[in-house]
């Protein structure tokens, strides 16, 4: 009788210790093909011109084409002060926004809450803008 609840006790762990290597091992494995940026929603964002350059939206805009990014707008800001490139973040979604410094390069952001923006993002282009526009 000890003898079978012994062997029970055995089978039950090596089952609980197998679903954790399952879930440890190989669970995690499978998602990483969905967290790829190929996989994921293009990111929305206005392209603005803040430095006067002129063309400097839409030559930037046809530099991002390639990434996963829709730009839905580009134009110029009111007055032509920006000298760093900046991205205004209109949702507070951080995750989204670190997919966009990553994919830009563009590190400096500021956070202008604005549910009624047409793109969660608009990344302003500062005289600094060749960093960011590298062959």
């Amino acid at each position: 009788m000890k003898m079978t609840l012994l062997w029970l006790a055995v089978g039950l762990l090596g089952l609980v210790l197998g679903y954790l290597v399952y879930i440890q091992l190989i669970v995690p494995g499978r998602n990483t093909d969905s967290l790829k940026e190929e996989n994921l929603p293009a990111l929305k964002v206005v392209v603005k011109n803040g430095c006067g350059v002129e063309n400097l939206a839409t030559e930037y805009s046809d530099y991002i084409k390639d990434e996963n990014i829709d730009v839905i707008s580009m134009g110029d800001t009111p007055q032509p002060i920006w000298s760093k490139s900046v991205i205004e973040v209109k949702t507070d979604d951080r995750q989204d926004l670190a997919r966009l410094q990553k994919m830009t390069g563009i590190k400096r952001y500021t956070l202008a809450v604005d549910p009624d923006a047409p793109a969660p993002f608009v990344i302003i282009l500062g005289q600094d803008f060749e960093e960011y526009m590298k062959p």
